[in-house]
């Protein structure tokens, strides 16, 4: 049928809008049995190349329904297997449904088993050796990538694709830097120059933090900036930006770089409605930018947001040690002494204990600042039991308290 063959040409291009469009027109037409099975198919294909597993799987279901007997082919059962486990993967966290990943398992073995000759199977040794790397069986998962660059597929960038996931576990499971990079290289090599260009900018951004953990520092922000010229849509974008200012907020000086990439972080990436670790890790660090740029009024103001993004993050006590050393020189010291006492209760809550001279040093500066002497003494007094003797500010410490004790004396 000439108008399934334009289909198909036209899912081949990935022009689903087309695709979709002429697959309706056909499906309005009264059809024989097995032939809407095949268009319901192929609109199963195109929902899923726009992201929509679950329409997928209600048209290979009708589909079914319409050829049972002409159902099981390789075609029929790549598409099930892909959509249960796209319908897996872009599940909200928390609603993942395990059994989704073991459906599309299920079928990609079938799938290498009974149809052993099948011209996409490159594919699916792929597809399987993600389900498996997503139940953590990473020698099996690696075993199913390689077993992918030796066999046919269809998928121009199949073993780019390939050379990523082996990357991806080398670096976050096998701890092998050098081997990821290896890894990643090849995948930049081999990626087809007519394939979308947006998927490099998980390659780049990816290359980028594992020449961050060799502390390769200016290659790891070559390799982010070469992902923030590679995104063409806020989301990769945004990856990118994220990317690049975490490697460089560790290189001295470069803060102002740092400052302007989380910034367009911020305003081009959706607001979360709740708690959002990544939000709030993000305000920590440009909190922490602008404090050494000397602007310190709006790093207090990423702090605070950073707790308001993650109360329950593990740098809470942190940040507000931060919040009161940024207010004290401000010259803000009543909020200074409210931020070091939030601080302390919170650590009480957790049932830990503060020893970090610093924070008490803090402490009775701003009561000092303050004119409560008395107050001022017992914080200095608590900096001093806690201070080693090699602390940076100790004379100085022991210089106020004696001037607190002198002035606390009545006249």
């Amino acid at each position: 049928m000439e108008s399934y063959s334009s289909v198909e040409d036209l899912l081949s291009k990935r022009d689903v809008k087309r695709a979709e469009i002429l697959i309706a027109r056909c499906l309005r037409m009264d059809l024989p049995p097995a032939e809407r099975a095949k268009f319901l198919i192929a609109r199963a294909h195109a929902r899923l190349l726009s992201a929509r597993p679950e329409d997928a799987l209600d048209d290979l279901n009708k589909a079914q329904t319409f050829a049972p007997d002409d159902f099981e082919t390789p075609y029929s059962l790549e598409l099930l297997g892909d959509s249960f486990f796209a319908r897996f993967e872009l599940a909200s966290v928390g609603f993942a449904e395990r059994a989704d990943a073991a459906y599309a398992l299920s079928n990609y073995e079938h799938l290498l088993d009974q149809f052993p000759a099948y011209d996409n199977r490159g594919w699916i040794y792929y597809q399987r050796g993600r389900v498996l790397l997503s139940e953590k069986r990473v020698n099996d998962a690696v075993d199913c990538f390689q077993q992918a660059l030796l066999m046919p597929s269809t998928f121009p960038a199949l073993t780019a694709y390939c050379y990523e996931r082996l990357g991806f576990v080398a670096f976050y499971e096998q701890r092998q830097p050098d081997h990821a990079l290896d890894f990643l290289g090849k995948a930049l090599a081999t990626y087809p120059t007519d394939e979308d260009r947006t998927w490099l900018v998980h390659i780049h951004a990816l290359r980028s933090r594992v020449l961050r953990e060799m502390q390769n520092y200016p290659a790891a922000v070559e390799a982010a900036n070469a992902a923030i010229h590679a995104a063409s849509d806020k989301s990769a974008r945004a990856d990118a930006l994220l990317t690049a200012a975490e490697t460089l907020s560790l290189i001295e000086g470069r803060e102002r770089e740092v400052i302007a990439d989380f910034q367009q972080y911020i305003q081009i990436s959706k607001r979360p409605l709740g708690i959002d670790v990544t939000w709030s890790r993000v305000h920590e660090m440009l909190g922490d930018a602008l404090y050494k740029n000397g602007q310190l009024l709006p790093a207090v103001v990423a702090y605070q947001a950073a707790l308001e993004f993650n109360p329950y993050t593990p740098w809470e006590i942190s940040l507000h040690y931060r919040i009161a050393r940024t207010l004290y020189q401000l010259g803000d010291y009543d909020k200074s002494v409210q931020a070091i006492q939030t601080m302390l209760e919170a650590a009480e809550a957790d049932g830990q204990i503060v020893g970090d001279y610093r924070v008490y040093n803090i402490l009775g500066n701003a009561y000092f600042a303050l004119s409560s002497y008395a107050d001022a003494i017992a914080a200095y007094q608590t900096a001093l039991a806690f201070a080693p003797a090699s602390a940076e500010n100790l004379d100085k410490i022991k210089q106020y308290y004696q001037f607190a004790q002198e002035l606390s004396r009545p006249l």
